[in-house]
């Protein structure tokens, strides 16, 4: 069983060349694993970037082929792409999660990091879930989120 895979795991992969046969555009793949590195390391550090790579991104991703010039194998990049699709959907094991009686003045969740965190268990959510955001309030209510509105202190989540 292989272990999460990590941003040093996507920085140091290497794909077989391909010389007389189609491959992937290295340039091309290379430029979108140096995204994927950069995302993982944010979600290793709590944190996203604005050009965080989603799991469906990874799925839908596609390299111009090469002819007459070295490429990488697309069998192999095709499988790690896979690996990475699978970690993002991933939930970080020690993503905090607030618990009634918590300290109110716990830091705030950076909307980038949100953002991720719902794209992440969105694509893992359970057959049949809702698709529907809540919020489980201090005083033990559950309220639905209705809609989200950008302010000068922030990305502000309007309960209904």
């Amino acid at each position: 069983m292989r272990g999460m895979l990590t941003a040093y795991d996507v920085l140091n992969q290497k794909f077989a060349a391909t010389k007389f046969r189609e491959g992937y555009d290295q340039d091309e793949v290379d430029r979108f694993l140096d995204r994927v590195t950069v995302t993982l390391r944010g979600l290793e550090g709590g944190e996203t970037t604005g050009d965080a790579v989603t799991a469906d991104e990874v799925g839908a991703v596609r390299f111009h082929a090469t002819k007459f010039r070295e490429g990488y194998d697309q069998d192999e990049v095709d499988d790690f792409l896979d690996r990475v699709r699978e970690r993002l959907t991933q939930a970080p094991a020690d993503a905090p999660v607030w618990q009634p009686g918590a300290p109110v003045d716990v830091p705030a969740i950076a909307a980038t990091a949100l953002v991720m965190r719902l794209q992440m268990a969105h694509s893992t959510r359970p057959p049949g879930a809702p698709d529907v955001v809540s919020v489980h309030l201090p005083d033990g209510q559950v309220r639905s989120v209705v809609d989200v509105r950008s302010t000068p202190t922030g990305i502000e989540l309007v309960l209904g």
